[in-house]
């Protein structure tokens, strides 16, 4: 008895799950979803609320705390709007916020939290800031169209907070490899997965023909085939042989 060829299929990870810090969002991929708790607000890839009930801004920054999150301060226009948006719908058509920037270090300086390092965006009401009455910390406010303006930072308003979304990775059909070898382990022409490959090119081994396979969305195996004059020709696929392999399978055809 003697053996005439092996099929080897092996299962390629394509998702790497990445540990994310305190400060990171969702990773901007297709197979991952985020999501947050009740009572919070999807925007992007992070999730926003409303404290409860109103506080100083000291109280309003230990309240989001309380709830899992960080006061919030707005990064671009976009987000400011969704801010806008969230508060109309929560709290009364005539609401003052707060959110976290302030200028208690030096007046003047404006700094809030997350935008460290550079110039932070602030949308300030026509007049604003006007430091009437020291005036250290930041709201939006209805009364200012929307817009930002400095106020005593002992007011009793509520705080808009954030947090980071959970990062739900979907489940994907696997990807596999296959290639086909003979006794002393050569590659020789593969059979599997004919008819369903999306492209093909020359490659040098496995780790090049699998790497295009990862960043292809459609891709669902690869084979590598080899030519009479010796080249190998990698065959990305939108199918696999079959969805029900372990990990690491081996058939031999027996004689």
């Amino acid at each position: 008895m003697a053996f005439m060829s092996g099929l080897f299929v092996i299962e390629v990870a394509i998702l790497s799950m990445r540990a994310l810090s305190e400060s990171d969002f969702c990773p901007s991929r297709s197979r991952v979803k985020p999501s947050c708790p009740p009572e919070w607000q999807l925007w992007g890839s992070a999730c926003y609320r409303l404290t409860s009930s109103k506080y100083n801004w000291d109280d309003a920054m230990t309240a989001c705390q309380d709830v899992g999150g960080k006061m919030a301060a707005p990064r671009s226009l976009e987000e400011l709007n969704f801010m806008v948006e969230l508060v109309r719908k929560v709290d009364s058509p005539y609401y003052r916020t707060w959110i976290a920037c302030n200028d208690r270090d030096v007046e003047g300086t404006w700094e809030c939290d997350g935008q460290e390092g550079g110039e932070p965006f602030l949308k300030w009401n026509y007049g604003e800031p006007n430091d009437n009455g020291n005036q250290d910390c930041v709201q939006i406010s209805a009364f200012h169209y929307d817009g930002m303006d400095d106020a005593g930072c002992g007011k009793l308003f509520r705080a808009f907070c954030v947090r980071q979304a959970a990062c739900t990775h979907l489940i994907t059909q696997p990807r596999q490899y296959c290639v086909s070898t003979d006794t002393h382990g050569r590659i020789l022409n593969s059979t599997c997965l004919l008819d369903h490959s999306i492209r093909e090119f020359i490659s040098k081994g496995v780790v090049a023909c699998g790497s295009p396979c990862a960043q292809e969305p459609g891709c669902r195996s690869f084979n590598i085939k080899k030519t009479e004059d010796g080249k190998k020709i990698c065959q990305v696929n939108n199918s696999t042989e079959d969805l029900l392999f372990l990990s690491y399978v081996l058939r031999r055809n027996v004689l």
